[in-house]
């Protein structure tokens, strides 16, 4: 099912580019200028067909690329939620890679990051300890990010901003001890 899907996906996709390249070619004689269509996202002005094909081409890999990369990752999310749930282990681990698989088949990457975050909320709350380790992990990692940061900056209203975000985030781990 999912491999129909994808290849449908591509067709749609070679159609999409097909009907892109002729409308950039279209009634364009070879070598033609075409940096008017430099206004149209990021789209750089080629000078010929196969360069807008190649172009597309290449765009178009690396869409599926990730696809590919995302369809991976979640059959190996899909293998861990059902080790977790013969393990017996916590429901909110399970919750989240299951969140993180719907996310990535869907390719709605906000999906995952607000029912995270609503998750990591009720169950912070209500104290589940592994909901507040993760918590306490993500919010570690933050704050070596920052130090690196600091360390890097060399404007003062900067480092000021970073070292107040520094002392926020070693704040929140205090509280999450």
């Amino acid at each position: 099912m999912a491999l129909e899907a994808l290849k449908q996906y591509a067709e749609e996709q070679n159609q999409a580019t097909r009907a892109k390249i002729e409308r950039l070619t279209k009634n364009k004689p070879p070598g033609a200028d075409l940096s008017h269509e430099n206004t149209m996202g990021n789209i750089k002005p080629l000078a010929s067909k196969e360069s807008v094909t190649e172009a597309l081409h290449e765009r178009l890999a690396a869409g599926y690329r990730e696809q590919q990369e995302n369809i991976r990752e979640a059959g190996q999310l899909r293998a861990e939620i059902n080790k977790s749930i013969q393990a017996g282990e916590p429901i909110y681990g399970i919750l989240i890679k299951a969140i993180k698989c719907i996310s990535l088949m869907t390719g709605e990457k906000l999906f995952y990051d607000a029912n995270k975050e609503n998750l990591q909320t009720i169950y912070g709350t209500l104290g589940e300890p592994e909901a507040i380790e993760i918590e306490r992990q993500e919010a570690q990692q933050r704050l070596n990010n920052l130090k690196a940061a600091y360390e890097r900056e060399e404007a003062p209203d900067a480092k000021r901003r970073i070292r107040n975000a520094i002392k926020a985030h070693e704040d929140k781990l205090n509280k999450l001890q």
